[in-house]
């Protein structure tokens, strides 16, 4: 039988928030030169490492598996008057804020996946998407959409989105 994974990498968030600095120094203006040289690297490393997970994960899909790699929102460098009320009354090393920054994003991988860039979807699409996809209705009260549009047409042409009121009691 098929199977459906899905893995979140919280580390990726917690070292944004603190390491972001060292990736955009430009976006900040007061990083030093030794500062760089120490920390730039972290928050990459914590990319390939997520990297290195994801990869594996594809290496290890069987026909019919399905694999969602999904991040609910960006991050970008909190604006300086955050940063100084920061400094002031909270947390002085906090530099990266998801207020303002890029929606999330989600990738598909496995043998029923069309290759190809897609219109831009959204985090709130990946619950009705995993539903179709297992061949569950989607929820009518759902804010996503089924994605049936990364899906080979082998699979959606046998498949129509079927639908209940709710999930909910």
């Amino acid at each position: 039988p098929a199977r459906f994974r899905a893995v979140r990498f919280e580390c990726l968030d917690a070292v944004g928030h603190y390491y972001l600095r060292y990736t955009m120094p430009a976006a900040f203006g007061d990083v030093s030169d030794e500062e760089l040289q120490r920390f730039a690297g972290v928050l990459p490393a914590q990319y390939a490492v997520a990297d290195g997970i994801v990869g594996r994960a594809i290496e290890a899909l069987r026909p019919g598996d399905l694999l969602l790699v999904a991040s609910g929102f960006g991050i970008e460098p909190i604006d300086p008057i955050k940063r100084l009320l920061e400094r002031a009354f909270g947390n002085p090393e906090l530099n990266g804020t998801h207020e303002g920054a890029p929606d999330g994003f989600f990738m598909a991988f496995g043998t029923n996946v069309k290759p190809g860039h897609y219109s831009r979807g959204s985090i709130i699409d990946v619950a009705p998407t995993v539903l179709y996809y297992l061949g569950l209705p989607v929820g009518r009260d759902m804010d996503g959409f089924a994605r049936t549009d990364v899906f080979q047409p082998a699979l959606t042409d046998a498949r129509p989105i079927t639908f209940i009121p709710s999930y909910e009691r």
